[in-house]
């Protein structure tokens, strides 16, 4: 019987540094952030440090009926939002609130007809509406979702198309703004991967294309994206469990861009990576390699 994980830690090196003025942190493995899990393997304790490992988030949830009733954020040692939440014996979120650290709680109604999930509205302290999200449905299947903010103006909007089967064939998601709708569609195969994805700008022009090409495995191998600023080619490559073993950037002409290779355990655990992001003109050049350590209840 596999055990079960008590905690993983996250640890940092860098070959070679984004920074050079950043003295102390080349060749040093680094705290990165810690995870602890309890018995059933919910996530009750998360930490995060900053390049001197120096606790700089922490995360702590408590699990009432397998469900995560209360989640506490501390930034730097201080409690800066908590958020609790009621669900039903169905084991459906009901209701959800945010307090503040300045003051004032926001609450978050959940809203279901048919055991879907219909509505999602925000009220501030005051009991004023704030965002509304709606879900649509016909004949069971989500057919559309929509976001509007405090003054009622739309924000988003997401339509799903099926095939005569009921399998999902396409989604269209529109982002709105003062600018206008920008636009992304998603074409999914058969087995419910997507292969495609077009976003489109404001005024309509198309941006960027991704090309997804699905291996016998289920899992994606080879990604071809078109943007304005060129052609870019992921490569992806997996173990016989399934693990991605290699993930490759190339340029259109072939250049590398970013590699990634990932190490795991008998039990499929992730147990080393090693990150090299060549210097590009919006980004500077990094190399760095993580080691999890885990750590499992007896």
């Amino acid at each position: 019987m596999e055990k079960q994980v008590r905690e993983i830690t996250l640890y940092r090196t860098n070959l070679v540094l984004a920074d050079p003025d950043d003295d102390g942190l080349l060749s040093e493995e680094i705290l990165v952030n810690r995870v602890v899990m309890d018995e059933d393997g919910h996530e009750v304790e998360r930490i995060s440090y900053n390049a001197y490992g120096e606790p700089e988030e922490r995360i702590i949830i408590k699990w009432e009926n397998g469900h995560p009733v209360e989640e506490l954020l501390e930034l730097e040692g201080e409690t800066a939002e908590r958020t609790t939440r009621e669900f039903d014996e169905k084991g459906r979120i009901l209701k959800e609130w945010r307090h503040y650290l300045e003051g004032g709680t926001d609450e978050i109604r959940y809203i279901y007809e048919n055991d879907l999930l219909i509505m999602k509205q925000t009220f501030d302290s005051e009991g004023d509406e704030g965002e509304k999200h709606y879900r649509t449905y016909e004949d069971g299947l989500l057919i559309k979702e929509e976001t509007f903010d405090a003054d009622g103006e739309p924000e988003m909007k997401k339509t799903y198309i099926y095939a005569e089967n009921g399998r999902l064939d396409e989604t269209i998601e529109l982002q709105i703004n003062s600018d206008g709708e920008s636009k992304l569609v998603s074409v999914m195969d058969e087995a419910g991967h997507i292969v495609l994805e077009k976003r489109y700008d404001t005024r309509g022009n198309l941006i960027a294309r991704n090309t997804i090409t699905i291996g016998d495995n289920g899992h994606p191998v080879k990604m071809e994206e078109e943007t304005v600023r060129g052609k870019s080619i992921v490569h992806l490559e997996y173990d016989g469990q399934g693990n991605n073993v290699l993930y490759r950037e190339e340029s259109g002409d072939g250049s590398l861009l970013s590699l990634i290779t990932r190490e795991y355990d008998a039990d499929g655990r992730n147990t080393g990576s090693e990150i090299r992001i060549e210097p590009q003109a919006q980004r500077p050049g990094q190399h760095y390699r993580l080691r999890y350590e885990y750590r499992f209840y007896e």
